[in-house]
């Protein structure tokens, strides 16, 4: 989310923008930094009025560099018995689970059986990572319809393809939308050529589900025809309009635009909206018609209980309005920025100011919001007990012997494989819920042997020692790295919104040219952080 100073200049092209302060920011809008008017030190975004640069980072907590895999198998060998009460016939196979975890565990990290270490040079048997990922993904994985070089090398990466045969769990977190998790997945998956489960895809519409038992008719804004309404529909919202619905139930309220006979097919018919009222206003994607969308959603902000047609005499009767994110700009294939959801919201809420001459109250998710983060620390904590649990008990079925470069790439290829997929059914429920507890019926049927094993024991997943956090865009991704916790590591791109040679208003913790470079680099990072506490409480073999 970058604003640039005066928009009739952003054609001319040089190598400084400006930010949010009006000081040379990062973008590829190009103004020309010496004939700027410079903005009043006072300035204040409307896109920067939520508080978030006034939050402290919660601090990063003492956590181990040790991989997941590795705290898993020392948690086994301290294990004797059971104490879940359980039935005759499931005791004896979570028994049989350990008894075969802690062979092949044990095996591969090369520990006695009283769980001592013994010294390594190289900590390179197959396991799963303690460290996590998450990335952006325009500007970061791809650039409109381009995949971006590099991207499918550090997937591969980290997918156990690198010398310490590590497994390193990762997610997406997106400020895009306008498509189901599952059509993301699959998008991403032919992109990287490697299998990527729709529980690992946050987009900016995501945690909205969350509102789904809050409001009975919404306005959902946003994307191609009526994929949106379908979107919403699937999150269990009741009843979902969509802007071409209110168009053609009065063609007036947008005069200068007429409904195409394939925008007719997809409108709901039977709706009259003087008589329907609308509880909330959801922004899920990019206006694909900014003038029939604004004047939509500005005639139901400015009405009488929600209802067209009406108008509040105090202006604070209208539906509550959410948006899916505040991106300013946005990355694709064409060689200048575009203008993105959050330039909507500063129309909307000047043409609200200009009207009312109150600020306009919104509620954001996306990037750099702290709903949104606390969200994606959830659905991380999901994937990373998905991937420990697949890698655990695909482990205990290895053969004795097999080489270790098998063992990772038929690990790597069952966790790909998505957990959710290859078991057919979910543990825990789709990752768009929002709810602060989890889905744990009482029935363990759909939950895996090793976390019946985990909580016999009474053990929990450790948090990830960090969390390296891959953007293109300070204002958003990097802001939202850092702003929330300390444990997360900010990572900027060169082939996005950011341009070398501009100085980020937010400012990362590394920049790499690109993705693989920021996989390179944590690995490298974290295997010296793993290798200095592995030795740490080693002994020598002989010993």
């Amino acid at each position: 989310m970058t604003e640039i100073n005066n928009p009739r200049l952003f054609l001319r092209r040089s190598n400084t923008s400006s930010n949010l302060n009006g000081v040379p920011s990062t973008t590829k809008f190009g103004t020309i930094s010496d004939e700027r008017t410079p903005r009043k030190s006072g300035f204040q975004s409307f896109l920067n009025n939520d508080g978030i640069d006034q939050m402290k980072p919660e601090p990063k907590k003492a956590s181990s560099s040790i991989s997941l895999s590795d705290q898993w198998a020392g948690s086994l060998q301290q294990m004797t018995k059971l104490n879940e009460p359980v039935d005759e016939e499931s005791n004896a196979a979570l028994e049989g689970l350990v008894k075969k975890s802690q062979t092949a565990l044990s095996s591969l990290s090369l520990t006695e059986s009283s769980g001592k270490r013994y010294r390594k040079k190289i900590i390179d048997h197959p396991r799963v990572a303690s460290y996590a990922f998450a990335f952006d993904i325009d500007g970061v994985i791809k650039n409109g319809p381009q995949t971006i070089p590099y991207a499918r090398e550090a997937m591969r990466m980290l997918n156990g393809d690198n010398k310490y045969r590590i497994l390193v769990p990762y997610i997406f977190v997106t400020n895009g939308g306008g498509n189901p998790e599952s059509e993301r997945a699959k998008d991403l998956s032919k992109r990287l050529d490697c299998e990527i489960n729709e529980e690992q895809i946050i987009q900016g519409h995501t945690p909205m589900k969350s509102l789904a038992s809050l409001y009975k008719n919404v306005l959902v804004v946003g994307g191609v025809g009526d994929t949106c309404r379908k979107i919403a529909e699937g999150y269990g919202f009741e009843n979902v309009y969509i802007p071409l619905d209110v168009m053609y139930w009065n063609p007036a309220v947008s005069p200068y635009y007429t409904l195409s006979e394939e925008e007719k097919n997809i409108c709901k018919k039977d709706v009259n909206f003087s008589k329907t009222k609308i509880d909330a206003i959801l922004v899920f994607a990019d206006s694909r018609n900014w003038a029939a969308d604004e004047q939509i959603i500005l005639e139901l902000l400015l009405s009488k209980g929600g209802y067209m047609g009406t108008v509040s005499k105090n202006y604070n009767q209208g539906p509550a309005l959410y948006f899916a994110h505040s991106d300013f700009i946005w990355s694709t294939d064409y060689k200048l920025s575009r203008y993105g959801m959050g330039a909507l919201q500063v129309s909307i809420a000047a043409l609200y100011k200009e009207t009312t001459g109150k600020e306009l109250k919104v509620t954001r998710f996306g990037k750099p919001q702290r709903g949104t983060f606390k969200f994606a620390k959830k659905v991380l904590s999901n994937w990373r007990r998905d991937v420990l649990e697949e890698y655990v008990e695909v482990l205990a079925e290895i053969p004795d012997g097999e080489d270790e470069d098998a063992v990772t790439k038929r690990l790597a290829k069952s966790i790909n494989m998505g957990p959710m997929k290859k078991k057919g059914s979910s543990r825990r429920g789709s990752n768009t819920s929002m709810s602060s507890t989890e889905s744990d019926e009482s029935g363990d049927s759909d939950e895996g042997l090793t976390f019946r094993v985990m909580n016999a024991i009474g053990r929990q997943i450790p948090q990830p020692s960090t969390v390296y956090f891959v953007g293109d865009t300070p204002d958003s991704d990097i802001r939202f790295a850092n702003s929330h916790d300390e444990s997360w590591y900010s990572i900027l791109v060169k082939t996005g919104v950011y341009q070398e040679g501009t100085v980020p208003k937010y400012q990362p913790k590394k920049i790499e040219d690109n993705v693989l470079e920021a996989v390179k680099f944590a690995i490298r990072r974290e295997a010296k952080k793993e290798l200095d506490e592995w030795n740490a409480d080693a002994v020598d073999p002989e010993n």
